[in-house]
């Protein structure tokens, strides 16, 4: 299962417009804003986010803790069989085996911002997020434990993919690019394209036997073997990609600041603009299981493409916060996480909208 990761790292700048958002770009403030607009920046640092570790539970120790699901920053959200698991400030996860009905918050060994979470089965999966934090589970999210990784210094994970097997990756600010082979127990940094790349990576997807990477400053870039090498895309777009989604009639869908989304059949050789009639920015994006796809973002956007993603149709989801991912909860339903945490929508209020 790959995760969304930094598709859904909470970019929220209000109404689309470049400033807010852009500016933590080119400041590169540690917190990694340059995927995080300017209401996500701040509420990280008004909610005190330490630059240091906090005292920490005893890895793998379950610490359960009273978190109300709609009061939480949550910038990921994964289905683990029938569990719902999503990740966010303060290193928590919330945890929901009734479809997303309830949740519960698990604390983790970190107290850092989680950005993304991918699992390879009901059992084993990884998150990560600021600091250069790492944690893993073996029990489908019941527990936590640290991984260590000397090599991520201080600078943020914005994401991290579930390739295939025991194979993880984990990616982020400046340049940061992480492999696992042993299911996340021990990771080894590795160079994308040259040695000095020190673009933000947004996010790294799975594209049949391919790896595609989306990253700032209009930079992609494909892998076929599985990560060892990367070769540069032809890129349509000059602003930031802050996702991508792999769709089922083939074709691959890159997005991100100011409502950009570009569609491509050849696995990112050549790329087509899809026009979308908004300048918000999108953040993340799935394809339903009846064949829609959806991207969500700033402001409580949502687009929906009944056409593999040739055409979409806006609607705005009150109260118009920002969504930073979403899953297809177990049953039927949508569940957007984000500014305002977790967020149900009911799929037949799209179709009457």
């Amino acid at each position: 299962m790959a995760g969304s990761g930094a598709a859904g790292a909470g970019r929220f700048a209000a109404g689309g417009s470049p400033a807010a958002g852009e500016c933590c770009m080119k400041h590169r403030a540690g917190i990694a804003c340059a995927l995080l607009g300017a209401s996500l920046c701040l509420a990280a640092t008004a909610r005190g986010e330490d630059e240091t570790e906090a005292a920490r539970p005893t890895p793998a120790q379950r610490v359960v803790v009273d978190v109300r699901s709609d009061r939480i920053l949550l910038l990921d959200i994964a289905q683990v069989g029938q569990r719902l698991i999503a990740v966010g400030e303060r290193g928590f996860t919330l945890v929901s085996d009734d479809g997303g009905q309830t949740w519960k918050g698990v604390a983790t060994p970190v107290t850092r911002t989680l950005t993304g979470v991918a699992f390879k089965d009901a059992k084993v999966g990884v998150a990560v997020g600021h600091g250069g934090s790492f944690v893993r589970t073996e029990d489908g999210g019941a527990t936590w434990s640290q991984v260590t990784v000397d090599d991520a210094g201080p600078d943020s994970l914005l994401g991290v993919t579930h390739v295939a097997g025991d194979h993880f990756i984990a990616y982020g600010a400046f340049g940061l690019y992480f492999d696992s082979q042993d299911a996340g127990r021990t990771w080894q940094r590795t160079t994308v394209l040259t040695e000095d790349f020190d673009r933000h990576i947004s996010q790294v997807i799975v594209v049949g036997t391919s790896l595609l990477m989306v990253a700032e400053s209009g930079t992609l870039a494909r892998s076929d073997d599985s990560g060892a090498t990367w070769v540069a895309l032809t890129s349509p777009y000059e602003g930031s990609y802050f996702g991508a989604l792999a769709v089922k009639d083939g074709s691959v869908l890159a997005f991100g600041m100011r409502g950009n989304v570009y569609r491509s059949v050849d696995l990112g050789t050549t790329w087509q603009k899809i026009e979308t009639g908004t300048t918000t920015s999108f953040m993340s994006g799935r394809q339903l299981a009846d064949g829609r796809v959806m991207l969500v973002g700033n402001v409580g956007l949502i687009a929906e493409s009944a056409d593999n993603g040739q055409s979409f149709v806006l609607h705005s989801a009150k109260p118009g916060k920002g969504f930073a991912a979403l899953v297809e909860k177990p049953g039927g339903g949508i569940l957007f996480a984000g500014e305002s945490g977790i967020t149900p929508l009911d799929p037949a209020w799209l179709k009457s909208r």
